[in-house]
């Protein structure tokens, strides 16, 4: 998708944080944006920031709700005509210990991070797929990348985004849909603070003990801004890159975590000849779906 002007993209949880940063890097690039978050008091806000700029429209919607992701489906084709970028970036975390944590702790973080891309898959794909173009980006996390002590609901659901993702990429590629997955570090964002947005249903039985001074929220200057992610989204975008990292910090980390895998891999000479051949096939099959991909790049 090497010129994004006049295309138009679909972004979740764009009222704040990395989704607002996402969604003001694809308008400067001539971009029609349909913004939407869970808070009706952040679309309007994010109304008064960007004013009377061309090409904006916004919509309540709740990713986990089947339904509301269908209705803003449709409302994205009739308002713009077209979706050709989905940007699944809605997102909530909560690390309560092992010795505390509930059911209800699972089912909203995996109902969110993981169902709400599920979701806008489900509605937005189809459009996707029968005009034989388009792209998908899924935030993700660097939790996602590298395994981090008492974030372990927050990274089950981060995993499974990659995995999707990565697996998609190799099936859409013959399609015309390009897949990436977006590994953000620390950003400044409304994110410590989503548990004041956990639906009713997912609440805890205990009451939670609310913090002294209110909702929790990282320091206003900690972490990258927002539009920093944004521009490297809309890079990865334009270069149909699989796997966008925002955070160079993160480098040699994510270098020794993948060595320590590596290391732990059978040599070669231990494989047997049935075992070699079968991954000699998979090798194959996934060559092809690189060069599918490598194709779909150029072309774009």
């Amino acid at each position: 998708m090497r010129d994004l002007s006049g295309r138009v993209a679909f972004v979740t949880g764009g009222a704040s944080g990395i989704g607002l940063g996402i969604a003001e890097a694809l308008l400067d690039r001539g971009v029609k944006v349909m913004i939407a978050d869970l808070r009706e008091d952040h679309l309007a806000e994010v109304g008064e920031r960007l004013g009377n700029r061309d090409g904006v429209a916004t919509i309540v919607v709740d990713v986990i709700d089947r339904g509301q992701m269908a209705e803003a489906a449709r409302r994205t084709l009739d308002t713009f005509g077209r979706c050709d970028i989905l940007v699944n970036n809605a997102g909530v975390g909560v690390n309560p210990s092992v010795d505390t944590v509930t059911y209800e702790d699972w089912d909203w973080v995996l109902s969110v991070n993981l169902g709400g891309p599920i979701n806008g898959l489900m509605a937005f794909l189809p459009h996707m797929l029968q005009r034989g173009e388009g792209h998908i980006v899924t935030t993700s996390s660097m939790a996602g990348l590298l395994p981090t002590a008492e974030n372990y609901i927050y990274a089950a659901s981060k995993y499974a985004v990659r995995g999707m993702s990565d697996s998609l990429r190799l099936t859409l590629a013959s399609r015309g849909i390009g897949v990436s997955v977006l590994y953000p570090g620390l950003t400044r964002s409304r994110m410590l603070a989503s548990e004041e947005n956990r639906q009713a249903r997912f609440r805890s039985p205990a009451p939670i003990l609310a913090h002294s001074g209110g909702p929790i929220e990282p320091p206003k200057d900690a972490g990258m801004d927002p539009r920093e992610v944004g521009e490297a989204v809309a890079e990865g975008i334009i270069h149909n890159r699989g796997y966008i990292i925002s955070h160079a910090e993160f480098r040699d980390e994510l270098a020794a975590h993948f060595e320590a895998i590596l290391a732990e891999c059978p040599p070669p000479q231990d494989i047997d000849p049935g075992r070699r051949m079968l991954e000699d096939a998979r090798r194959a099959q996934t060559a092809a779906a690189m060069r599918a991909i490598a194709a779909l790049t150029a072309s774009t």
